[in-house]
């Protein structure tokens, strides 16, 4: 087991702590029946033993783990407690005391005076610049007239969201750093610092592996999202390891989890960091394929969101991780085995004597004892997670809602619904008027907002004015009217240009005329040999399904479209349905709706938590009476069937005064 290191005893009061134990009992007997679950743990020799709780251990407490109770083989609870390695101490880091740069025809030369005699840890160079691939040569020297090379032909970069520019000193004193930097193959980069750590300001970390599970992947707009399964919430997380057969690639990671933010499960964000894997010519190939964190989950589910940009998905066959481990300590009287219980919802932490020696027993070295599988415990009533949820709502009726679309689940338990087109489209902007019925009643759910996009293709076509041949213009069409669509991106085939582009709309107003709305304008340039998108972030959704793109050539040829395509965010839906043989229903399209209001956000830590079925809609449809008015009165409002039926009644008006005026005598 990598880094998880046995560490000797190291003073006298070690001992005197292993002493105490060594005539500490079992406590008292308690009763079994008040927690959920039972883990076994197999002891095989008396004395006093350490261990790292794995992460189903950690899933199934508590998450200060207030309601983790031992028992010896005869039942009895057994006293423990917590430690951990000494507290690191803070990382120091400072600038060199003289930083200069030389610049010469093939390299770049880094001349840095350290000013301190301490042994060092890393350096850090800091560079502006975007995006470069460089070689380096670090050497040190003592005196700064000998030098020794520490680093030879090593990558430094910045290149897709990842970099390299640390390397690491391997705590070696000096008083002066040279950084070589090589320059023949593309053009110089400006270095504008370095930062110096210092050698031994952090303590030994010992970590442990742990399974990891790759639950689903998911392809968005640009990312990909896998979804892990850790074994268990509340895991002390030191780095996640991706395995990749990719030669070549760059791209940013961020670990993200679901939360309940005002009623809506949005993600936070916990952490994030780069994998890589670079080589160019004369450089030996590179990789950094884990990314150090330091976070522990809320539940045992963690999304990585992986950043591809327009490079295509990057292939993962496996995720491992590593823990840092909780370590707890026991005396064992008698071999046998032992049991840990977790799952009691409301008891209060144990109060061991032992628990005032956890800082002297963290040097304590560790045991190989490895908890069971932990199981329901035989004397708890076991029920299904959210058994005790209020799996139904208010009865309602849905006359006043326009559309509904069946929901096809594929099996039992905790749902997630993923919102498509149709419904983004003709539902409230906010998605107030969500409503799944069954039966006339309401079924109770949670929307989910991830941070995630997905694309829509879009098709253009030629829209020039034969008035204005300088100027180009394309009608866009949109899959649906009223999308809540963030942000369009195009390509063209043209090679080379530089143009000002404008988007807008023809919505139609109050009067039943058409007036142009803008939506956003930019400028979009390219060069030979670039093959760059325009991505053009959309202030106001539009409010029709036909967009305009229009462009001033001035004196050049006309700029060609090559693809269009437009992200709308991804909205969730979750709940869980009783077994039934009843269809369920998704209904919205009502503009008078309000957000309802749920009891089943009071646990909506456990809905987040739980394992996940994908259900999915069926197709659209219209409630006949209720739309057919819906859609009259929008015909009737300021279109031409408007002023047509206003006419009539004019008519009508002059006719019925023209009859109640006095008539003329007869002649």
């Amino acid at each position: 087991m990598r880094n998880l290191l046995r560490l000797p005893l190291r003073n006298a009061s070690v001992a005197a702590s292993l002493g105490f134990l060594a005539v500490l009992s079992p406590v008292r007997a308690l009763d079994p029946a008040d927690w959920k679950t039972r883990q076994p743990l197999p002891v095989d020799r008396a004395g006093v033993h350490k261990l790292a709780l794995p992460p189903s251990t950690l899933g199934l407490a508590r998450p200060d783990l207030e309601d983790l109770r031992l028992l010896d083989p005869e039942g009895h609870e057994v006293p423990f407690a917590f430690t951990s390695l000494a507290p690191a101490i803070p990382v120091t880091l400072r600038p060199p005391a003289a930083f200069r740069a030389n610049l010469t025809d093939s390299t770049t030369q880094l001349l840095i005076e350290t000013g301190t005699t301490t042994p060092l840890e890393f350096l850090t160079l800091t560079a502006p610049a975007p995006n470069f691939l460089k070689a380096v040569r670090l050497e040190i020297s003592t005196d700064g007239a000998s030098w020794e090379t520490l680093v030879d032909r090593a990558a430094l970069f910045r290149q897709f969201g990842a970099e390299q520019l640390r390397f690491e000193l391997s705590r070696r004193s000096a008083s002066h750093l040279r950084v070589t930097i090589d320059d023949t193959r593309t053009r110089p980069v400006p270095f504008t610092g370095a930062t110096l750590q210092l050698a031994g300001t952090a303590s030994p970390e010992l970590t442990s592996p742990i399974p990891v599970r790759v639950l689903r992947r998911e392809e968005f707009a640009g990312e990909s999202v896998l979804t892990l399964d850790l074994g268990g919430a509340h895991v002390p997380l030191a780095s996640l390891e991706f395995a990749t057969p990719e030669p070549l690639f760059a791209r940013p990671l961020t670990f993200t989890v679901s939360e309940l933010r005002d009623d809506t499960a949005v993600e936070r964000t916990l952490g994030s960091g780069p994998i890589w894997r670079v080589a160019a010519e004369g450089l030996p190939a590179t990789a950094r394929l884990d990314v150090p964190v330091y976070f522990s989950g809320p539940s045992r589910e963690l999304r990585v969101h992986v950043a591809n940009g327009d490079s295509p998905p990057l292939a993962i066959d496996a995720v491992t991780a590593r823990q840092r481990p909780r370590w707890l300590v026991f005396r064992a009287a008698t071999p046998g085995t032992y049991a840990f219980l977790a799952g009691h919802p409301q008891i209060p932490a144990p109060r061991y004597d032992l628990a005032t020696l956890a800082a002297a027993l963290r040097n304590a070295a560790p045991s190989e004892l490895v908890p069971g599988t932990a199981e329901p415990n035989p004397a708890y009533r076991a029920r299904e997670a959210l058994a005790d949820t209020p799996l139904r709502g208010a009865a309602l009726d849905v006359a006043p809602w326009a559309f509904r679309k069946t929901v096809r689940l594929a099996s039992p338990g905790v749902q997630q619904l993923e919102l498509d087109l149709d419904v983004l489209a003709h539902a409230q902007s906010g998605l107030a008027d969500l409503r799944l019925i069954r039966d006339g009643t309401q079924l109770p759910y949670l929307l989910e907002r991830p941070n995630l996009t997905r694309w829509a293709t879009l098709t253009f076509t030629p829209a020039n004015d034969p008035k204005r041949p300088r100027l180009s213009r394309w009608e866009i069409t949109l899959p649906r009217a009223g999308l809540p669509v963030t942000r369009l991106t195009l390509t063209a085939s043209t090679a080379l240009f530089q143009r000002h582009l404008r988007f807008f709309e023809k919505p139609v107003d109050a009067r039943g005329e058409s007036v142009e709305r803008t939506l956003a304008e930019t400028n979009w340039s390219k060069t030979p040999g670039e093959d760059r998108a325009l991505t053009v972030q959309l202030a106001t959704p539009p409010a029709t399904a036909t967009l305009f793109l229009e462009t001033d050539n001035g004196d050049n040829p006309p700029l060609t479209l090559a693809s269009a395509r437009v992200a709308y965010p991804v909205v969730r839906v979750l709940f869980k349905p009783e077994p039934s043989d009843t269809p369920l229903a998704l209904c919205y399209g009502n503009r008078a709706a309000t957000t309802p209001r749920y009891d089943l956000a009071l646990v909506a830590g456990r809905l987040l938590a739980a394992e996940k079925s994908a259900a999915v809609l069926g197709a659209e449809e219209k409630f006949g009476a209720d739309r057919s008015a819906s859609d009259l009165l929008g015909r009737l409002r300021g279109g031409p069937l408007f002023w047509a039926v206003l006419s009539l009644v004019i008519v009508g008006l002059l006719v019925v005064v023209a009859k109640l005026l006095p008539q003329p005598p007869a002649a």
